[in-house]
């Protein structure tokens, strides 16, 4: 069943933030407090200054034989700097604050809290565009397939056996009080949850529909509906989104869509930056050392550091040498995850929503939120966008020294000219032969497949070495207890936890080496090719000119790891009480005999994932190759057709003087526009 999607009512505008009268001229901070955000306004200013100049160029040579490719690049590059957003991810686990903090980036109270962590959907946060106006917002309910995906892995956690379409709600009536891991609750908080609100949302299931701000608040925050939805996007007009950012807050750490470590992985992938919130008096959860694990596995895979870490709630420090120790407290947690040199930014997002919506400048300066949103204002202003601006420079450069190439051939005699072209008729019988290889050329995809295995057998490693850690984590004094009741049904959820934890762990450890996988096949591809262009005399910006219109390489659809179970209750008679688990020798021989166990899981499930891997990676490879086979034999062509119009008494030496000299006209004016900071 579909819904019509309803017109959204469009609420009253937002409030603007204006600084009080008293607010010191020339204060970076009062910058800030003006603009109401952290803006990349100037760096969106100078790419939309870059993609004209692109765009200029590119129509400049829309009508040149020789330079058509040339043309398509700078065209492409154009449209992808005209057109971008930046995207801010914000990751912690539940009760970090991080709707409090999205809501003092967006200078209003427009996020709820939600009282329930387990099942928050992705939440994006955007300008209106087009139909959608402000304050509506777009959801996208679950089918009715991942919805019920959601109930079957629930059931299992909490081992209440094959759930029944018709039935499931009435099982719930005996979720089991005790013998239940407390990793486990909330799913049976999210069963009840579901179970509350399914009558309402069964018919909504799979459907697309549009709401305004209260019911979108209330999908957010009341969790008999909230379980629900698989996303929203919320259009809503305020100077952050209005700069060009789009504030994207996912699920919790602790929620039970983190499981599906593919979505979590993607959004720190693909954002332009990331935000990991954590609480001021809060100690890091096994939730968020598995966040920060995974952001430390994927942080050299990026070309700048894009990650800032909030302690949130910073005003409850008695004084600087308390809120000092707390950063030191997250800076070691930090490290243990491989995060290096962290950016560390300590504030008040209940002070700076405060300070913004009632106007009071020292309240916003006390909350320390302008440190951050000058951080982030220069990161998206200057850091990421020079990357892209020195790209498209060396583009218009690229395209200028080859009009200058066809100058020098078309002032050379006929004879001269004539013999060029003999010489690269004959290059191009040869070439046809070399770019044949290139497209079926084995040894990339070989050498791919090598470093693949040789990464995965480290992720085994890595696992292998966690055992312990996660071991001890799982089967935890405090929750086998003389006291506790059923020890042997805590046991084998203690168990159940362990492998649990391992398959996350693992899942996690192979969406981190897709990104090793990526790069070591770009440069071989990269590598293949080059070979090929230098074999055939292409110059090395007439290369990389080319490459300017390199597609994204897809990740995997997924990485779900099933590991083999193991029988709990078999290695029962090795625990005895829980004090011979913990004071004498159960615990050791509990371990020592589930440890072989869990690494033989482990290998199969990483070997079975490793064929899906590999068989990906030596796809794109094989797409790939095949491209740039077909880009140097268009080059080919373009010269060609090029040296025969010379030879025609077609384009002269003027000609390609004059266009030469535009575009270094265009190359000197995006110079200086850069250099300006526009």
């Amino acid at each position: 069943m579909r819904v019509t999607p309803r017109a959204a009512a469009q609420s009253a505008a937002p409030r603007e933030v204006q600084p009080p009268q008293n607010v010191a001229a020339g204060s970076a901070a009062a910058a800030n407090w003006a603009a109401g955000t952290a803006s990349p306004a100037g760096g969106r200013r100078r790419l939309s200054a870059a993609a004209d100049a692109l765009a200029a160029a590119a129509e400049l040579l829309r009508r040149e034989p020789a330079m058509a490719s040339a043309a398509r690049s700078l065209a492409a590059r154009a449209e992808d700097l005209a057109g971008g957003r930046f995207t801010l991810a914000l990751f912690g686990a539940f009760s970090a604050g991080k709707s409090s903090f999205a809501n003092a980036l967006l200078g209003e109270e427009v996020l709820p809290v939600s009282p329930h962590p387990a099942t928050a959907a992705v939440n994006r946060i955007l300008a209106p565009e087009g139909d959608f106006r402000h304050a509506s917002a777009v959801v996208t309910m679950k089918t009715m397939a991942d919805f019920w995906d959601d109930i079957c892995h629930s059931f299992s956690v909490l081992q209440l056996g094959e759930p029944q379409q018709n039935s499931w709600t009435t099982v719930l009536a005996s979720l089991p009080a005790r013998g239940v891991h407390p990793s486990a609750l909330p799913h049976a908080g999210f069963l009840r949850a579901a179970a509350a609100g399914w009558a309402e949302a069964e018919p909504l299931l799979g459907t697309v529909r549009t709401v305004d701000l209260e019911e979108y608040r209330g999908l957010v925050a009341e969790e008999t509906r909230a379980c629900f939805v698989q996303g929203i996007d919320l259009y809503y007009a305020c100077p952050l989104t209005e700069s060009g950012i789009v504030l994207v807050d996912t699920p919790g750490a602790d929620s039970l869509h983190a499981r599906h470590t593919g979505v979590t992985f993607n959004y720190m992938k693909n954002a332009d930056a990331i935000c990991f919130v954590t609480y001021y008096n809060h100690a890091f959860s096994k939730a968020d050392r598995g966040l920060l694990a995974q952001l430390g596995r994927i942080k050299d895979s990026f070309a700048l550091d894009k990650m800032f870490f909030i302690i949130n709630a910073s005003d409850l420090a008695s004084g600087e040498d308390e809120l000092e120790e707390v950063r030191e407290h997250v800076a070691q947690n930090l490290r243990a995850g491989g995060l290096r040199s962290p950016r560390i930014y300590a504030l008040s997002s209940l002070l700076a929503l405060e300070g913004k919506t009632q106007h009071d400048y020292e309240r916003y300066e006390a909350s320390r939120f302008h440190h951050f949103e000058q951080a982030l204002s220069s990161f998206a202003g200057d850091e990421l966008p020079q990357l892209s601006l020195n790209a498209a420079a060396e583009s218009i450069a690229s395209v200028r020294r080859r009009a200058e190439e066809w100058q020098n051939l078309a002032s050379m005699a006929a004879n001269e000219r004539e013999a060029g072209l003999k010489e690269m008729q004959e290059r191009r019988q040869l070439a046809m032969k070399r770019l044949s290889l290139l497209e079926t050329e084995e040894r990339p995809s070989r050498d791919l497949v090598h470093e693949g295995e040789e990464l995965i057998y480290h992720v085994c490693q890595r696992i292998s070495f966690s055992f312990t850690r996660n071991f001890q984590e799982s089967f935890h004094p405090s929750l086998l207890r003389e006291d506790a009741g059923n020890l042997k049904a805590i046991f084998a959820a203690c168990g159940a936890e362990l492998m649990r934890t391992t398959k996350r762990e693992l899942e996690q450890e192979l969406w981190a080496t897709t990104l090793r996988l990526e790069s070591t096949g770009r440069r071989l591809v990269h590598e293949a090719a080059e070979a090929a262009a230098t074999e055939l005399f292409f110059s090395t910006q007439e290369f990389h000119l080319m490459e300017n219109e390199e597609a994204a390489w897809p990740s995997p659809s997924e990485l779900e790891c099933q590991l083999q179970s193991v029988e709990w209750p078999t290695l029962w008679g090795h625990f005895k009480s829980p004090r011979y688990f913990f004071e004498g020798a159960g615990r050791e021989q509990v371990k020592g005999a589930a440890e072989p166990l869990v690494k033989e899981a482990v290998n199969v499930a990483a070997a079975e994932q490793k064929k899906k891997l590999l068989a990906h990676y030596v796809d794109c490879i094989t797409r790939e190759l095949k491209v740039a086979a077909e880009r140097l034999q268009e080059g080919l062509a373009e010269q060609e057709k090029a040296m025969l119009d010379l030879l025609k008494g077609g384009e002269s030496a003027d000609h390609w003087g004059q266009l030469g000299h535009q575009l270094s006209h265009l190359e000197q004016s995006f110079v200086d526009r850069l250099d300006k900071n526009l």
